[in-house]
């Protein structure tokens, strides 16, 4: 079964191509971040089960350097997630310093390797690059910065942003890079399996649940085919884990089948309900809309647009793109102003103007 490490980073590199479709068609400038992100960490989990089947040095060399350009691309991304959502310009010096850094840094991983990685070894779980002591610390510097700039962000924001749960994302930050410098064990000859495709895209597909938690649109396919896939790779990861610390008896063999079994469906069981779970929008009040036959997702941009959010907070509040919310908005016009013929500029003023004597007459 341990031979079968493999499919943990393809199971994650498939869900993180979820959570990427999903979220691609998205146009907040914090969507296009995300696919990023999303896209990077699966090419770096892809990357990471094309070394574990590497069949000789040339192949995992190959497979080491396409996983380095992913490496590195992360943390300028994470950095700027980070200015984001403490109300800072995504493109700021420390986004700045870190992207030329990690341009550096990949350049002369791609052009010295042998500098980097003096071999490979064969461990139980696959095929991995053993680091020489200049390429951990220059390969770890990069993160080691990002770190050090986001966490700066993070504990001296200009304006956290509201949607976002303070604790919630630094949590995610810590876990995160947790699994991602675990990665580093096996690269200095550890027999332990990296831990960072799955905590990759347990977290990838955690916080595109986070984001639609106000959503009151149906889950996408996308994002139940994603729950299941990480869920697969948690129970797989897990029954390795364990197989490698029970004794050899004649029944190991079932007891490490029912452990990944049991993990994979009570993870998936908790994505689900997590997902299908109705979260309403933190308001100071309820609008009197009932009898307008509005939708549960019409109901909450009205909400939202009486409490006075732009446009483009409430495309983030909502994880939908434009196109869609102006659909919304059409459709609010209709039932709400059926009499309004004037611009949708116009119309969306009558509305605010409308729901702020709605919000009167409610307090």
């Amino acid at each position: 079964m341990i031979s079968l490490f493999f499919l943990v980073p393809l199971f994650a590199s498939l869900a993180n191509l979820s959570c990427f479709i999903e979220n691609i068609t998205r146009d907040h400038r914090f969507h296009r971040l995300l696919s990023i992100f999303y896209f990077t960490i699966g090419v770096q989990n892809a990357a990471t089960a094309a070394l574990c089947l590497a069949p000789d040095e040339t192949s995992g060399l190959a497979f080491w350097i396409f996983q380095c350009h992913s490496f590195f691309l992360l943390a300028p991304v994470l950095v700027a997630l980070c200015s984001f959502c403490t109300g800072r310009k995504l493109f700021n010096q420390g986004t700045i310093f870190i992207a030329v850094y990690a341009l550096v840094v990949d350049l002369l991983c791609s052009s010295i390797p042998k500098t980097i990685v003096y071999g490979f070894a064969t461990l139980s779980f696959g095929t991995a690059p053993l680091l020489t002591f200049f390429g951990g610390i220059l390969g770890g510097s990069v993160h080691f910065f990002a770190i050090a700039i986001s966490l700066y962000f993070v504990l001296s924001p200009l304006e956290w942003n509201s949607f976002f749960h303070r604790k919630t994302f630094i949590l995610a930050l810590c876990v995160w890079w947790f699994g991602l410098f675990s990665n580093f064990l096996p690269m200095y000859g550890f027999n332990f399996p990296p831990l960072h495709p799955v905590v990759d895209a347990t977290i990838s597909v955690l916080f595109s649940i986070y984001l639609n938690r106000y959503n009151a649109s149906k889950p996408s396919i996308y994002s139940l085919f994603a729950s299941i896939l990480i869920s697969l790779a948690v129970g797989l990861l897990v029954g390795i884990l364990v197989l490698g610390i029970l004794p050899i008896f004649p029944l190991r063999e079932l007891v490490v089948s029912i452990v990944t079994t049991l993990t994979s469906l009570l993870f998936f069981s908790y994505l689900l309900k997590t997902t299908l779970k109705d979260e309403k929008p933190n308001l100071s009040f309820s609008l009197p809309l009932e009898n307008f036959g509005l939708s549960k997702q019409e109901l909450r941009i009205c909400e939202l647009i009486a409490e006075g959010h732009s446009r483009s907070f409430i495309r983030l509040i909502l994880n939908v793109s434009d196109g869609t919310l102006r659909n919304h908005l059409k459709n609010i016009y209709g039932k709400v102003l059926p009499e309004s013929n004037s611009t949708s500029k116009d119309q969306l003023q009558r509305l605010t103007v409308f729901l702020s004597k709605q919000k009167s007459q409610s307090n």
